[in-house]
């Protein structure tokens, strides 16, 4: 008896449903629209906010959790370096490195002395993976 039961438990669940490209296409483009958030989106077509940002990672080929607007990152980044406009030599401790980086709707400054440059150099890397 409990097997009959068992069997037409099974015979109830849920398939797993599949979506178009297009469709997910779709779900991503609304996304990223000005202030939306991609739970509001999932919402609103019934969908898991986990999977849409799964097809939104997948779709822009980028690894992380967000929807991160920024372009990929391109291999090499010019930085500008301009000299002291005070020709007097300082010592080497008072120079300072200043990197600006753009973000999704404002820019990162970093300045930072050049005693420290390795310090810098690490946290470059942990941003960069």
């Amino acid at each position: 008896m409990t097997t009959n039961h068992q069997t037409s438990i099974a015979s109830l669940a849920k398939k797993r449903r599949t979506y178009s490209a297009e469709f997910k296409q779709q779900i991503v483009q609304a996304c990223k629209a000005p202030d939306v958030s991609i739970a509001s989106v999932a919402l609103q077509h019934g969908l898991n906010t986990n999977l849409v940002s799964k097809w939104i990672r997948l779709i822009d080929g980028k690894p992380g959790n967000d929807r991160s607007p920024l372009p990929n990152k391109p291999a090499f980044i010019a930085l500008s370096c301009s000299a002291p406009l005070d020709p007097t030599p300082t010592p080497t401790d008072m120079l300072t490195v200043q990197i600006t980086l753009p973000h999704s709707k404002a820019e990162i400054g970093l300045k930072w002395q050049v005693s420290e440059i390795s310090a810098l150099a690490e946290l470059l890397k942990a941003l960069a993976t």
